[in-house]
């Protein structure tokens, strides 16, 4: 496996692990919630996937889809739908983002739509997740040679990631130790 599939794919799974540490705050504008929702952390974690899998994980995937594509892969009408989800999970991030900025400036925002958009948010990025990881992925190992992935590794720079990477996480600390907590927590 390619460094920068395997960088993607990881992403993926950090990316899960966040989805469900936003869930678990989201539930607290439930109706029965006994807690309240850290904002700060809903906040840092949709700012989080707006400056990097908006600006960086998904520009790497549509290079890599465009290079599946110009194969004329199988999957090709799935390809270009994951394309195009890609904008609209950027859509809904700006949304979401909006929304629960709204909140933390005390404008007043029902508990129904937080609940509604944030929970078809998070159900969006984890199916589109699994439709990547399930039917996409693998498709690279079998449709790159070694000369592919050195073009595409021309037109893709690596980035750190600024929440998991141990040398970046410095802006997202509080988020970072707020999902290994969470899943510690969740363990005992």
């Amino acid at each position: 496996m390619h460094k920068l599939q395997r960088k993607l794919q990881t992403d993926h799974l950090h990316l899960l692990r966040l989805l469900k540490c936003l869930s678990h705050e989201i539930d607290c504008y439930d109706f029965d919630s006994q807690r309240s929702a850290d904002l700060a952390v809903i906040l840092s974690a949709l700012d989080y996937m707006t400056v990097y899998s908006d600006k960086w994980h998904h520009p790497a995937e549509d290079i890599i889809f465009d290079r599946l594509l110009e194969k004329s892969v199988e999957q090709s009408d799935l390809i270009q739908a994951l394309k195009n989800e890609h904008q609209t999970i950027t859509q809904e991030t700006h949304k979401i983002h909006e929304l629960f900025k709204n909140v933390s400036e005390d404008c007043v925002v029902s508990a129904n739509e937080l609940l509604t958009s944030a929970r078809h948010f998070i159900m969006l990025q984890k199916q589109h997740i699994e439709k990547e990881s399930e039917y996409v992925y693998p498709l690279m190992d079998a449709a790159f040679s070694d000369e592919d992935w050195n073009a595409i590794e021309k037109e893709i720079i690596l980035q750190n990631d600024p929440l998991f990477d141990e040398s970046s996480k410095k802006e997202y600390d509080h988020l970072y130790r707020f999902i290994v907590d969470l899943e510690k927590s969740k363990q005992e």
